[in-house]
């Protein structure tokens, strides 16, 4: 059963940004850059022309990210304001490989329980043939303690930081379902944890990727960014929950 808990949807990034602002050298804690290809399917979500959240490829017309970022409720936010950029390891200012959306699905997003925080993108035009490749999605995914997964993203370097112009990555440790339903609910969430490290503000909508499959949807963090462990996880949309609901809209091949 969901209980009350502080949490901070890990979204908020919504400023101009330019060069300027970005870590350099520096990585999200405990995180490292991605390598180029390393990671085909992720995408830029752009507010206004600035990054705010992020999401993964499931196909040349349709992105996954985090209904928080792009919905109120269940009920979409303006869809001009937002486009994607594809392809980037390092996402720039400027409108390069840069597409508008063009419609916005929300599910049944509850911003209250923050319960199916899963959103698809219509985009306004396919995108174009190119290095990229769509992300494969979970049908089934049981959260053991043994199991290892890898967090992306452009979000905040550290808490109240820049966001990273390269894309980073970081390896997590899954909690089991008992772990994370002493304050979650695991319907729809999983909980992750890291010695040094995690999710910060811009991540939101971006892939935990487990043996290379998408198992979550970045959604709210519960303590400072840089803390995740069992008594302040990082929790993340189950994607196993909304497969049905997903592939109905972006026309996948059922598994």
């Amino acid at each position: 059963m969901f209980r009350c808990i502080n949490v901070i949807l890990i979204l908020c990034v919504c400023r101009a940004y330019g060069t300027e602002n970005f870590g350099g050298e520096s990585r999200i804690v405990n995180g490292t850059n991605a390598k180029e290809g390393e990671f085909p399917y992720a995408v830029s979500l752009r507010r206004n022309s600035s990054h705010t959240c992020g999401g993964t490829i499931l196909n040349e017309r349709f992105i996954l990210t985090a209904a928080h970022c792009v919905c109120r409720d269940s009920k979409p936010q303006d869809s001009t304001l937002f486009s994607i950029q594809y392809d980037m390891l390092e996402i720039t200012k400027e409108p390069v490989n840069s597409i508008n959306v063009k419609e916005i699905n929300c599910h049944k997003f509850d911003s209250d329980k923050i319960i199916y925080d899963a959103a698809v993108l219509e985009l306004e035009k396919p995108i174009p043939k190119g290095k990229w490749s769509p992300v494969k999605i979970a049908n089934k995914f049981v959260a053991r303690e043994s199991l290892s997964g890898t967090i992306i993203g452009w979000g905040r370097l550290f808490h109240g930081g820049p966001i990273s112009k390269t894309l980073q990555k970081m390896k997590v440790d899954i909690y089991d379902d008992e772990t994370c339903g002493k304050k979650f609910d695991t319907m729809h969430h999983i909980c992750f944890g890291a010695p040094v490290g995690g999710a910060c503000n811009g991540d939101s909508g971006t892939a935990l990727i487990v043996d290379g499959v998408q198992v979550g949807i970045a959604s709210f963090i519960t303590h400072y960014c840089g803390t995740a462990n069992k008594q302040h996880p990082n929790v993340y949309s189950r994607v196993t929950t909304y497969y049905d609901w997903i592939s109905g809209i972006a026309g996948l091949e059922q598994l």
